[in-house]
């Protein structure tokens, strides 16, 4: 800045106001993304970008191709017979759970192909059994997974959050 000689404190001062107001920006900006995108500005490699906006990629996959299954089903052109419908429904969710659980812990890296992968299948399960819920309110098979798997994840979920931000603080709690 002219008149301020160089090291000078205010200088320093304004540098530090202007980053200050980058990062409220920045925060603001990830803060209206969240309606299409419930990740963090760190975890954003798990969205895909749609005209500007961040998408869940796990979020993009699970609800278009179960809202598809679902009216497929619906139609009377399920994906497979009915009296496979407890052995597929509840074991292609286990797979998926198996996968988040795992990225979740820090057991495997994310990745992309195998996210997508894994949401597809459990999709299919999701689906398909929103497709009975829709016919019969409160159909086991639809609750019971949702119950069971969505407890899993949740629990995952915040396990691995805590773990993160302890790695984050470091030992002492000292950021």
């Amino acid at each position: 800045m002219a008149g301020h000689a160089p090291g000078d404190p205010f200088e320093a001062r304004f540098d530090d106001a202007l980053a200050a107001i980058e990062k409220r920006r920045r925060e603001e900006q990830a803060r209206k993304g969240l309606w299409l995108s419930h990740h963090r500005p760190d975890q954003l490699d798990r969205c895909v970008v749609i005209r500007g906006r961040h998408v869940c990629r796990r979020c993009l996959t699970l609800y278009g191709v179960s809202l598809v299954v679902t009216a497929l089903s619906l139609a009377g052109w399920p994906p497979w017979p009915a009296e496979l419908d407890t052995p597929i429904i509840w074991g292609l969710s286990i797979i998926g759970t198996l996968e988040f659980v795992a990225e979740q812990l820090g057991w495997v890296r994310y990745r992309a192909s195998r996210q997508v992968a894994a949401t597809a299948l459990v999709a299919l399960a999701f689906g398909r059994a929103l497709a009975y819920e829709i016919e019969d309110r409160w159909d086991w098979y639809f609750w019971g997974p949702i119950l069971v798997f969505g407890t899993i994840w949740f629990i995952a979920a915040r396990i691995g959050e805590t773990r993160r931000v302890a790695a984050a603080l470091g030992q002492d709690g000292e950021v």
